[in-house]
């Protein structure tokens, strides 16, 4: 085969460098992420920036050159800075992405050479082993019991057996066997690239905070567009010129779209992402940082978490009268004939490779097929000339009454905390399952420490309210002896057959109520999860090994070991790179911090939003004209909100603890909205009244108490009350920096009164601001103290 190379040494360099002068290398790359295009796009080709551009344009043609550029400055500081920051943290994410990437081994000039995915050209030669998932479509050119599951492109969750001269494909995952294939169609030719441009794999999955934000601005923007044309005819219908009439719709297009708490909540995930990074987790999608925040179960297996997964022979206890010489023997001849090696494997290999004596010509003969392990299986088999060898599970392996002697000694020792496997010779190659029973050769006992730091870790677990679950494919009595020796108390646990003979309510009771579950099948402990998350809970599941792949890909948070197999890693979306689960609880803590940043910016930005909106409603209703200007809104949502959402979204200040986004944030956004627009509007009316209508002293009156209402609201994100002195001294680096924006935003108007169409009050409508404003604060008090309003109103819309 001429074309390929050699398959004994794979393609020279010259034949790389021909093919990638052909253009068959493996350099596309689909999107699988957010493009420079698309946070271009979403930063500044909005719908809302597209409007308010338009309107904004009108004005420039009537040569307000002071309202373009306070309505302009808001929104694009909030683009410009918006948009920096990502392609900042986007470009520090690909870098750590970039180096925990794994090279793929291909065989070149005769040699086994790791090469980027990107560099790997048709016709490249590539082993296949437990764990890969395949990067190119190829043909299998040798096969070793080799299974693959193309669930992900097919649907079909069995393994598929591969033989020689079969098509594999990309974007499948070798589960058990070995083997080696030449690579067919690189590139964009390749199924998952055709698949990725078809269907863009990209797929921006919402936190459940993302979603309710999007629902909030899907509806302003709806609300937008029904009543922009409506607020255009009255304007029309009441006299005004087409420039007030523009310079009105800035100001209601600017109040009703809360765009800087989209682009904001952005940020903090992406500065959340690159925070976590720093503590050796990878975080790959950026959405899992707020994910963090809502676990309340966290599954895990024992190997790898709880012990340091440093498998050691510690004993081979021969059975039967068995040899100690000739179970070795046998062990050398078995390890060394399997195509692929797990730990245990190799850990059995390393051993036997010390004690095995010479064979002389009297081992099991040349290998005919191999049985590769598994975990729905538990054993793994290879079918020699001369007999057939087993190792596996005791279980599974020493199921007979024969054996019933060994079985208890293995039960003996697994109580005691090892792991133990069986080793034993067929009278035939078995099928799916052990049908005859065998002669038991030996039982094989390992050894795993107890992380030294697993105990600190669970305990802070706890402290988050999280709760914890072993799902483990090892022995139930082993798992029970570890778990203990690391502190966790199992009340109540499962084996696999357990909850496999148990009805659909019972499977649900048991996955919530056990602690420990042993002997679990893969498909089993997906169910588990699915359980879980049927039942409410925001399940995390940590896992390393193909076994754990269906329930990774079922789970709201999949968390892989660095170390773990390829395609563990591909579906989570954090990585551990210190292949400690020690790292977790401080990421945990830091994605309930972005929660907090994004709750405490979502009250600033709504709760202005929700009485902007209700006061030009009411001043329409009393039939008062708009009662504020584009300039004057401009700038006070820049002090008031803009300025502190940065500050918040940064993490220089930090917000109250809300626990629940209905109740902590929604309760005050309309509670304050609500209590504000009222007593704006009167406010308004007074003062319009009072200064024989006059337009710019209701303007300023407004304009002022907005910046005082908007320190109120920043103050009580941060829980501090206006009539509560001891809040302040909880927080007066926050009570300063409130009072220092207000008291800038206040004076601007001042400074530049004819630029902000100000009028300076009287002393009577100073008086009659702070009136109306202690009032206001009051309400609003009083209000979220007892609440029955609020519960009254979300009980009338409950469904």
């Amino acid at each position: 085969m001429a074309s390929q190379g050699s398959s004994s040494r794979g393609l020279s360099a010259a034949e790389v460098a021909e093919r990638r002068a052909r253009g068959e290398s493996n350099a596309f790359r689909a999107r699988v992420g957010r493009t420079y295009w698309h946070i271009f796009r979403d930063n500044v080709l909005n719908l809302f920036n597209v409007v308010l551009f338009m309107l904004l344009v009108i004005v420039l043609l009537f040569q307000d050159y002071s309202t373009v550029l306070f309505a302009g400055f808001s929104v694009v500081t909030n683009s410009i800075l918006g948009m920096v920051q990502e392609v900042i943290a986007k470009r520090k994410l690909d870098r750590l992405a970039a180096l925990s990437a794994q090279d793929i081994r291909v065989w070149r000039d005769g040699q086994l050479t790791p090469v980027a995915v990107h560099a790997l050209v048709k016709d490249d030669l590539i082993p296949i082993e437990p764990g890969d998932r395949l990067v190119v479509d190829g043909r299998v050119l040798e096969s070793d019991a080799l299974e693959m599951d193309e669930s992900q492109l097919t649907g079909e969750s069995d393994a598929v057996f591969k033989e020689p001269g079969q098509d594999v494909f990309s974007g499948s995952f070798c589960v058990a066997g070995s083997g080696l294939m030449v690579a067919t169609r690189v590139g964009k030719d390749s199924t998952i690239n055709q698949l990725a441009s078809i269907a863009k794999l990209y797929k921006n999955v919402q936190t459940p905070t993302q979603g309710r934000i999007s629902a909030l601005v899907e509806i302003m923007v709806l609300a937008m567009l029904i009543f922009m044309p409506m607020l255009f005819l009255a304007g029309w219908l009441q006299g005004a010129t087409l420039l007030q009439i523009v310079r009105n719709e800035v100001v209601f297009v600017t109040s009703i779209v809360p765009q800087g708490l989209v682009l904001t909540a952005i940020l903090s995930l992406t500065l959340g992402a690159i925070s976590i990074s720093r503590h050796q987790t990878l975080v790959q999608r950026v959405n899992a940082v707020e994910s963090m925040a809502n676990v309340s179960v966290l599954c895990f297996d024992k190997t790898g978490t709880l012990t340091r997964n440093q498998l050691a022979v510690t004993e081979i206890i021969t059975l039967n009268g068995t040899p100690t010489e000739a179970v070795h023997a046998l062990l050398h001849a078995y390890t060394g004939s399997l195509a692929h090696r797990n730990r245990t494997a190799a850990a059995v290999a390393e051993y036997a490779a010390q004690h095995a004596p010479s064979l002389n010509g009297q081992g099991p003969g040349r290998k005919v097929r191999e049985i590769p392990f598994n975990s729905s299986r538990k054993w793994g088999a290879v079918v020699f000339q001369n007999e057939t060898l087993v190792m596996g599970a005791p279980e599974r392996v020493l199921h007979s009454t024969a054996n019933a002697t060994a079985a208890r000694r293995a039960q003996e020792l697994a109580a005691c905390g090892l792991r133990v496997l069986a080793f034993a010779r067929l009278p035939e190659a078995p099928g799916d399952r052990i049908e005859q029973p065998g002669e038991a050769l030996a039982l094989i006992v390992l050894s795993d420490q107890v992380r030294p730091d697993i105990r600190d870790t669970l305990d802070q677990f706890r402290a988050l309210n999280v709760s914890l679950k072993i799902i483990s494919g090892d022995n139930l009595d082993t798992v029970k002896a570890i778990a203990a020796q690391a502190g966790i108390e199992i009340r109540k646990a499962y084996t696999g057959s357990q909850m496999e003979a148990l009805t659909e309510a019972e499977f649900d009771a048991a996955a919530w109520g056990g602690d420990l579950f042993a002997r679990i099948e893969p498909n089993t402990k997906r169910r588990i999860v699915a359980s879980l998350k049927r039942q409410g809970a925001y399940v995390a599941m940590v896992g390393d090994g193909v076994n754990d792949v269906p329930a990774l890909k079922e789970a709201h948070l999949a968390v892989a070991m660095n170390d773990g197999a390829q395609i563990a890693k591909d579906v989570a979306e954090i990585v551990l790179l210190n292949n400690a689960m020690s790292t977790l609880p401080r990421a945990f803590r830091e994605g309930t911090n972005i929660t907090q940043v994004i709750y405490g910016t979502t009250k600033l930005f709504l709760t202005k939003n929700l009485y902007n909106i209700l006061l030009i409603f009411f001043a329409g209703f009393m039939m008062l004209p708009f009662p504020t200007s584009p300039v004057q809104m401009s700038w006070i949502t820049f002090g008031t909100v803009n300025i502190p959402a940065t500050l918040i979204a940064f993490q220089l200040i930090r917000p109250a603890f809300m626990k629940e986004f209905r109740r902590d944030v929604l309760d005050y956004v309309l509670s304050a909205g609500v209590i504000g627009a009222v007593n704006l509007s009167l406010l308004y009316a007074a003062v319009f009244f009072a200064s024989h209508r006059s337009v710019y002293a209701g303007r300023s009156a407004v304009t002022l108490f907005i910046a005082l209402y908007g320190a109120l609201i920043f103050l009580n994100t941060h829980e501090i009350e206006l009539f509560d002195p001891r809040t302040w001294r909880r927080r007066w680096r926050v009570l300063a920096i409130g009072f220092g924006l207000t008291f800038v935003t206040m004076l601007a108007p001042f400074a530049l009164p004819g630029i902000f169409e100000f009028v300076p009050p009287t002393p009577l409508v100073w008086v009659l601001i702070v009136a109306v404003f202690l009032l206001t604060a009051a309400t609003l008090t009083l209000v979220m103290r007892f609440r029955h309003l609020v519960n009254q109103l979300w009980r009338l819309i409950r469904p």
